[in-house]
């Protein structure tokens, strides 16, 4: 028995015979380690003193909406100070100048309100086209001058000139718009009544109409003689004249030359009529004919610009 007398031997005990003490394979475990203390929050800043004054960066507690002013707040350091700003600022603050205002007045004033420190249209920010006119330019410069001897502010004075450009731009566009229908509806009347001589008639009267203006001395590139063709009324009293003047050559005023159109002289000439070509195309000898279907093509080439 005192072979196995170890194996009853009290927990703790050595076994007999002096050997190594027994190895517990189920060691119990280890003693938690205890959790390091969390950080202290950061303190909300102190709006008050005990003392009644304000904490060290008292407005911190306003919000963000404050913090670019933080510098301003920091001047005061309780509330009588804040309140005598307040009061300060209804008595004596920015008002509209009135007559006798003092310069310091209007120096506050247009600080507050952004009135520009010159009166200008470029001191205002007004756009001013590139294609205006010295005199409109001029128009500027006085609104921009009015502007500032009656302190108004640029923000305000732009937006005005902007909307009062944009509503002159529509009513031009409106008014173009206009002027154009006027003509389509001159041009579909003429063609109703032309029908398929419309194009013709209409070189007609273009080349009768230049004729004329050049002898009285009118340019015919200028927008008001272009108007003055595309009108109905004078685009068939000058295709009357026309017909006159093809008909019977005496009527033709002296020194106008040919009145008619290259159209019609063409015509003129392929049908024998023409004085001058007429006979050379219809009759003539060879070289005569040559020439003359030359100068019908040199016609039509003239009729189609």
């Amino acid at each position: 028995m005192k072979r196995f007398r170890f194996l009853f031997a009290p927990e703790g005990d050595p076994p007999a015979g002096g050997g190594e003490a027994a190895t517990d394979v189920n060691p119990a475990p280890a003693a938690p380690v205890p959790a390091a203390p969390a950080a202290p929050a950061p303190a909300a800043p102190t709006v008050f003193n005990p003392d009644g004054s304000f904490g060290a960066d008292w407005h911190v507690a306003l919000g963000d909406e404050f913090s670019a002013h933080a510098a301003t707040l920091g001047n005061f350091k309780n509330v009588g100070g804040l309140a005598k700003s307040y009061l300060h600022l209804q008595r004596h603050g920015p008002a509209y100048p009135e007559d006798g205002a003092t310069p310091e007045d209007v120096t506050r004033f247009h600080a507050l309100a952004k009135v520009p420190a010159e009166g200008t249209a470029m001191g205002y920010g007004l756009a001013i086209p590139e294609t205006a006119s010295d005199a409109d330019k001029a128009v500027f410069s006085k609104i921009a001058e009015v502007a500032h001897k009656n302190h108004v502010p640029a923000p305000g004075l732009k937006a005005l000139v902007e909307t009062f450009q944009s509503m002159q731009v529509e009513q031009v566009q409106a008014f173009e718009a206009e002027i154009a229908n006027q003509r389509k509806a001159a041009e579909d009347s003429l063609v109703a009544e032309w029908r398929g001589n419309f194009e013709a008639n209409k070189s007609t009267v273009r080349h009768l109409a230049g004729k004329l203006a050049e002898q009285a001395g009118v340019n015919p590139q200028s927008p008001s003689f272009a108007e003055m063709v595309n009108n109905p009324e004078f685009a068939r009293i000058v295709l009357q004249v026309s017909k006159l003047t093809s008909e019977d050559r005496l009527r033709a005023p002296a020194n106008f030359g040919d009145l008619r159109s290259a159209q019609q002289r063409v015509d003129g000439i392929m049908d024998g009529t023409d004085p001058v070509w007429g006979k050379k195309y219809t009759a003539g000898t060879k070289a005569e004919r040559e020439a003359a279907y030359n100068e019908v093509s040199r016609l039509l080439q003239e009729a189609a610009k």
